[in-house]
């Protein structure tokens, strides 16, 4: 059987996503080990070290959670749900899928995209890097939207009937 369209482009979305987040994590690594050189041997820490490893951090661990997710590798409780008949198994995973979902709408998308679009009409800037602070606020709606694009995907999975296959949470 031939993949979907919407399976190979969430295929290439995660090949993509995993690429960038290989990128971030060796600039924060870099940059914090640069960091610490400077401070410790050259007793001259560029301010701007600092404030880019926060900057890294906080990119990587957004879409880390959009590919964790992706890869059902999110935190999740399933003692109680392995236990589940496969129809009782099946409506905790539409419910997981529906909460992410609001989730990642609500708070994500909505909310964060609400924080870019104060923080960038604020003129906010950061500081030693020179570059608005609303660019350090953007990854919350992206990667929210992310999110609700595979839990979309996820939850019509868990709809189509079966066949026989046995699907994670």
């Amino acid at each position: 059987m031939n993949p979907s369209p919407f399976t190979r482009f969430q295929a290439a979305l995660i090949r993509a996503l995993s690429v960038l987040c290989a990128f971030l994590f060796a600039a924060l690594v870099i940059d914090v080990v640069w960091g610490v050189f400077t401070r410790q041997i050259l007793d001259d820490q560029p301010a701007w070290t600092e404030e880019l490893a926060r900057f890294l951090l906080v990119w990587l661990a957004m879409l880390g959670g959009v590919l964790a997710y992706a890869d059902d590798r999110h935190l999740g409780v399933d003692v109680l749900v392995t236990r589940f008949d496969p129809a009782s198994k099946r409506l905790a995973r539409i419910t997981s899928h529906v909460a992410v979902l609001f989730f990642a709408l609500a708070v994500l998308v909505i909310g964060g995209g609400e924080l870019f679009i104060s923080r960038h009409e604020s003129g906010q800037m950061m500081s030693a890097m020179g570059i608005r602070k609303s660019w350090f606020y953007a990854v919350l709606p992206l990667s929210g939207s992310l999110i609700t694009l595979l839990a979309l995907g996820k939850l019509a999975a868990t709809l189509r009937p079966h066949h026989g296959k046995e699907e994670s949470a």
